[in-house]
């Protein structure tokens, strides 16, 4: 591995594999990118909903001012 840099040591079938640590990263990525189905993604519904919960908790905290 040239210039150095940090390492994954993996033992598999009683051998140890050296990996690069960006390598390892993006093997896990795929791996986990496998399993998440198509589709929008879940962070941006997540983050949607929780805006959309925000919007009502402050238009509830407003409404009982504009009434008084």
């Amino acid at each position: 591995m040239p210039g150095g840099g940090q390492v994954m040591v993996e033992a598999r079938e009683g051998r140890l594999h050296l990996r690069p640590s960006d390598a390892a990263i993006r093997r896990a990525q795929a791996l986990v990118a496998a399993m998440v189905p198509p589709g929008p993604s879940l962070a941006d519904e997540l983050i949607a909903e929780r805006r959309a919960e925000a919007t009502r908790d402050l238009a509830e905290e407003v409404a009982p001012h504009r009434n008084g």
